[in-house]
């Protein structure tokens, strides 16, 4: 047991250490949540827990906003004991059958891997399978939930999540016999047990993209500095094939004059960069796509592509991938300010088309870039 739990521990580790995912948080949200469980007793009376220990769950969860949440779920567990007060040892193996309704806290929503917190009650039916005749072979009751837990986001409809939950119970025979001292929460004797849990969560809907995570929320009269893109042009132009007033032409083009464009046309919002291998925007591309989103609402009648590409490290499915969630960070984006996403298509181009050699720094951060084909 020692050896598989270690395994799951150094899974959960190497999932967070790895999370780089970017998704934008929804005002409020459905999801339908599964995986497998690991329960062990707490406490238990004269005797020792056994190895047989399993289980399964599923159910439905609904976040009200941000942070805040109402889980329901369905679970079965499997625990063993081993009574060593009795000659010779009684085996009992235990079915746990149980819905449980749980309050929900994520702490930080906007990370990639937010902690939470769990407190909640359910309906328990408790099954023995072998007894030394202290206690009956199945019974109702009811207990008392509360642990923590971790989402890691995997993409926009998934999470992985990992949590130990403390499970107390006001009965006494969960293992199949009668206890004599208090314990637990609820005031049961010495009968308890922690579930630690390994699922996902599906999210089958979603409400609005949430304002929460946005850097510049609340800037009522932005002013685009154009020499500090012009610096970025220069910096990034030089020692490439790349002519620089006309990449500044596009940039001007892109986000002060889409209205007078009379056919479908291609422009680079230079300027508009993300964190290394990620879809994270970096803080200088928030005041141009913030102007794009205004100069989109301003003229209803325009649709944009939003194409998304990478430089040439990597394998050509990972950066196809890589661009296409730049893409749609830079999508939602504009649909958090307002924009109607059915205005907006992504499209994931990976390493093609580049625009300067990948053979230098210079022109690989050229190559990492967002165009728009702007349609009336």
């Amino acid at each position: 047991m020692g050896f598989t739990m270690k395994k799951m521990y150094l899974f959960v580790a190497l999932l967070l250490a790895a999370s780089t995912a970017f998704s934008q948080v929804a005002k409020n949200s459905w999801g339908f949540d599964f995986g497998l469980s690991y329960p062990h007793a707490i406490s238990q009376n004269g005797g020792i827990v056994g190895n047989i220990n399993y289980g399964v769950y599923a159910g439905v969860t609904r976040y009200f906003s941000e942070s805040v949440g109402l889980r329901a779920n369905l679970k079965y567990d499997n625990l063993q004991f081993k009574q060593t007060n009795t000659n010779p040892w009684t085996e009992t193996n235990t079915t746990v059958l149980a819905g449980d309704i749980d309050f929900l806290y994520r702490f930080v929503p906007c990370e990639a891997a937010s902690p939470y917190f769990l407190i909640g009650l359910g309906g328990v039916y408790a099954d023995n399978s072998a007894n030394n005749g202290k206690a009956s072979d199945s019974f109702l009751d009811y207990e008392f939930n509360f642990g923590m837990g971790v989402n890691v986001n995997i993409n926009d409809n998934w999470d992985f999540t990992t949590e130990f939950v403390y499970h107390s119970l006001p009965a006494s025979n969960l293992d199949g016999h009668y206890g004599t001292s208090g314990g637990g929460v609820l005031g049961g004797n010495e009968d308890t047990y922690m579930a630690m849990n390994f699922g996902l969560v599906y999210y089958f809907k979603k409400g609005e993209p949430s304002n929460l995570c946005q850097i510049y929320e609340g800037i009522k009269a932005p002013e685009v500095d154009y020499e500090r893109i012009d610096n970025i042009v220069k910096k990034n132009t030089a020692n490439v094939g790349v002519n620089r007033a006309e990449v500044k032409d596009a940039v001007a083009e892109a986000i002060a004059d889409f209205h007078k464009q009379k056919e479908s046309h291609n422009v680079i919002l230079s300027g508009v960069n993300f964190e290394f291998n990620s879809a994270k925007l970096t803080a200088e591309s928030y005041p141009i796509l913030w102007h794009a989103a205004m100069t989109l609402l301003q003229n209803p009648d325009l649709k944009v592509d939003v194409i998304g590409y990478t430089d040439n490290i990597g394998s050509a499915k990972y950066n196809k991938k890589l661009s296409l969630k730049r893409a749609n960070a830079v999508k939602n984006y504009l649909v958090a300010r307002g924009v109607d996403a059915s205005r907006i298509n992504t499209v994931g181009m990976g390493e093609e088309n580049p625009i300067a050699s990948n053979k230098t720094a210079e022109g690989r951060a050229l190559n990492r870039r967002i165009e728009f084909k702007i349609h009336k």
